[in-house]
């Protein structure tokens, strides 16, 4: 049985953190939970929400309608009375009146009157409140006792022992965990919502790690600084949304140029320009794929959840530093700052150790050689590294004579060969389910295709999970003659348009949403059964 509440309010009163210790109580009894922020660019005020789903079954996206309504702002519940269901409930600040308590009291006795609705067991709430609060949850606690003594309506799902406790993270927090893993260290940024997640919890955690994080007067200095920090040898990461990562193109072209590698965190919002700051779109896949002037080889990945977020940052540091190229993440605000329980964060892939300044005694910055890779050192030692931005011979220094200036050319564009080569090896597409007809998606409309999946006879589902190189062959051998549609956070079917121009396919009709806001298991079911 699957339950979904909406917890609604003003942006300033916790609703946020409220919706996720709630997705705690319940990974803490097992359930599958996923919980999606809704809010508006303002600090205070306004209309927010968070939507949490969880169920027995995995629950990978939100549903539209919800089964209970949490309001810290009475007003904000008459938002979302249209999507509550028939036997629904609403739990307002009003019913979590208390003398004295904690500063966010009403959201508290508001947590412990939802989980006495659910018939969750009161020290499931109590433990996740002290875990969350640690030493301060004395006031929190009792103000979840308090709420879970009220008698409230009860639902006819009555929360038992699912299974072993879950972990919850949102996406930003599974690239960090990927950063970190891979062995980043050197991190430059300048705030830009969705990606400042990944950057904010990366500076709340650099004295126990030891990375350095840097915040940058603005983005075109954080990616020139990660350059710089590649240049001393060390494995370093940007990143940035919209209009902050557009001034990144330049830095990314010297990433390619000079063969520094760089990992670029490119988290897409709402455009064009600044567009609507605090909601997901995927209209930037074309652009991250062109991103900077000139042709040098790149690797971009477009991860669908928390455990793809992870793998890809492991897969994006790696390939960036064997292959000496740039590297992207290519997430969104829904994957980014949306909440969900997840199984273990592992890859295979080793650390990178930072580059040693020894060489041999005919060192060259960029020899030419079969496989299109120069060997990378780090200044300081006996030999000379000179990284440019200019085309140069295999020395570095400039030139501009037309045979060098080809045997250049030829000689990174290799590394993209050998790079398909290996990545032979490493999945471009993972498909779903069996059936004659295909749904063909990439990023975050995963969880809600794939919750929508059993609802639809005589279809599959396929996952593209690498942008560039493009695993053509790889889509085209599952496609074979089978029609496909594609399912598109943009207005344009750039997914559709990419898949033509790799394979020759053509998509026989696109499922696109560019409102801002991401797909429900209900928009994928009314538009493919018609189908």
């Amino acid at each position: 049985m699957r339950k979904t509440v909406v917890f609604t309010g003003e942006a300033g009163q916790g609703i946020d953190r409220t919706a996720v210790i709630f997705g705690k109580i319940t990974a803490s009894l097992g359930y599958s939970c996923f919980i999606y922020r809704d809010y508006s660019s303002l600090i205070r005020g306004g209309h927010n929400f968070s939507v949490a789903t969880f169920s027995r079954e995995p629950a990978r996206s939100h549903d539209k309608k919800a089964h209970v309504i949490i309001a810290l702002d009475p007003k904000a519940a008459l938002a979302h009375k249209s999507s509550l269901h028939k036997r629904g409930a609403v739990f307002s600040a009003e019913d979590a009146k208390r003398e004295g308590g904690s500063k966010h009291a009403a959201n508290n006795i508001l947590l412990g009157m939802l989980a006495k609705h659910f018939s969750i067991p009161k020290n499931a709430g109590i433990s996740a409140i002290r875990k969350e609060f640690g030493a301060k949850s004395a006031e929190a606690e009792k103000d979840f006792d308090f709420g879970y003594s009220k008698d409230v309506p009860r639902s006819d799902f009555r929360a038992e022992k699912a299974g072993a406790r879950r972990e919850v993270s949102d996406g930003n927090k599974a690239v960090m965990a990927g950063a970190l893993d891979s062995g980043v260290a050197a991190v430059f940024y300048y705030p830009m919502t969705p990606a400042t997640g990944v950057f904010a919890k990366l500076e709340e955690t650099k004295k126990e790690t030891g990375v350095i994080v840097e915040q940058m007067e603005d983005e075109i200095a954080a990616a020139n600084a990660t350059i710089g920090a590649s240049y001393a040898g060390v494995p370093s990461m940007t990143g940035s949304s919209g209009g902050g990562l557009a001034l990144m193109g330049e830095a990314a072209s010297f990433s390619g140029m000079a063969e520094l590698p760089a990992v670029f965190y490119a988290a897409q919002r709402m455009g064009p320009s600044t567009g609507v700051p605090t909601y997901t779109a995927q209209g930037d896949l074309k652009f991250v794929l062109s991103m900077g002037p000139g042709e040098f080889p790149r690797i971009a990945f477009i991860p669908g959840d928390i455990e793809d977020a992870y793998r890809a940052t492991r897969e994006a540091f790696y390939f960036s530093a064997k292959y000496r190229m740039p590297a992207f993440i290519i997430s969104d605000k829904h994957i980014a700052e949306s909440y969900s329980t997840h199984g273990a964060l592992k890859s295979p892939l080793p650390k990178i150790k930072p580059l040693t300044a020894r060489a041999g005694k005919n060192y060259k910055s960029y020899s030419i050689t079969e496989n299109g890779i120069s060997p990378g050192i780090a200044p300081g030692g006996s030999q000379i590294f000179r990284a440019t931005s200019y085309e140069h011979d295999e020395y570095g220094h400039t030139t501009e004579d037309p045979a060098a200036i080809k045997r250049m050319n030829d000689k990174r564009l290799r590394k993209a060969r050998t790079l398909e080569k290996e990545l032979a090896n490493f999945p471009g597409i993972f498909v779903f389910g069996k059936g004659r007809k295909t749904i063909v998606f990439a990023g975050s409309p995963k969880g809600a295709v794939l919750d929508a999946l059993p609802s639809l006879k005589g279809w599959r589902a396929i996952q593209i999970n690498r942008l560039y190189p493009f695993p053509a062959k790889e889509l085209a051998r599952n496609l074979g003659n089978v029609p496909f549609h594609t399912t598109e956070n943009n207005a344009t079917g750039q997914l559709a348009s990419l898949i033509r121009e790799a394979t020759g396919l053509k998509a026989d009709k696109s499922l696109l949403r560019y409102d801002g806001r991401p797909f429900t298991p209900e928009d994928i079911i009314d538009f493919f059964k018609a189908r």
